[in-house]
């Protein structure tokens, strides 16, 4: 130790200063190297739900829900009322009288057939449900579970169901697809873009016609369980 303390001392100021930012470097990349590890270690033995937080409908759309069980069960609707509920979630938030922005839908016929034209929550509710049932039925939904169908049928409630599953029959297609959603929407469109500044354009889909990722903005409020 005398020796090397010796040697040391015969460093000029500038050398010892070297030697001592290498040093420190060292020090630092053996910190970091720690902390990336600690850091990678804690991610990994997180629960997945931690690591992917699970998205709720919020407490205006859960205030629906004893309103949206017996509209259900009136239309044999009991086994869907959480995707009731998740479409709720994204069509309004639970806000508005139109909170199931069915008013453009073909089972309303009491309120003018435009934006928000409905004005009565309950009769809303009651459109939704049988616009759903509709679109679940054309898809051949087999239950709660089925998502790949249960993703067909929503996004023909949003584009329309009639039109929409023309359109997929005569292209012989039968699953929902981002790329399938975006050639509809092209088409209905009548290939008219949305700009690029235009807010819609990156959440649902570069073509001016619904949302042609809206199978997945509902389903991330959906979290149906299994049955043994």
């Amino acid at each position: 130790m005398k020796k090397s303390k010796d040697l040391y001392q015969k460093y000029t100021t500038e050398q010892k200063k070297a030697i001592r930012a290498a040093q420190v470097r060292r020090q630092k990349t053996v910190i970091a190297v720690c902390i990336i590890a600690l850091a990678a270690f804690f991610l990994l033995h997180l629960p997945k739900n931690s690591r992917n937080p699970v998205l709720q409908i919020n407490s205006a759309c859960e205030a629906y829900r004893g309103d949206m069980e017996r509209i259900a069960a009136k239309y044999g609707m009991s086994d869907y009322v959480d995707l009731l509920l998740a479409l709720m979630m994204q069509e309004s938030s639970g806000n508005g009288q139109d909170v199931m922005q069915s008013s453009e839908g073909a089972f309303n016929t009491m309120y003018p057939q435009e934006p928000n034209g409905i004005t009565d929550v309950e009769y809303s509710i009651e459109c939704g449900v049988q616009e759903l049932k509709y679109a679940l039925e054309k898809a051949n939904v087999q239950g709660p579970l089925d998502l790949e169908h249960i993703r067909l049928a929503l996004q023909a409630y949003n584009f329309g169901a009639d039109v929409y599953f023309s359109y997929m029959e005569e292209h012989d297609q039968d699953i929902w697809t981002q790329e399938s959603a975006e050639a509809f929407a092209q088409m209905a469109s009548g290939g008219r873009e949305r700009s690029e500044d235009n807010p819609f354009r990156n959440t649902a889909g570069p073509w001016d016609y619904g949302d042609q990722r809206y199978p997945e903005h509902v389903l991330r409020y959906y979290h149906p369980k299994k049955t043994s």
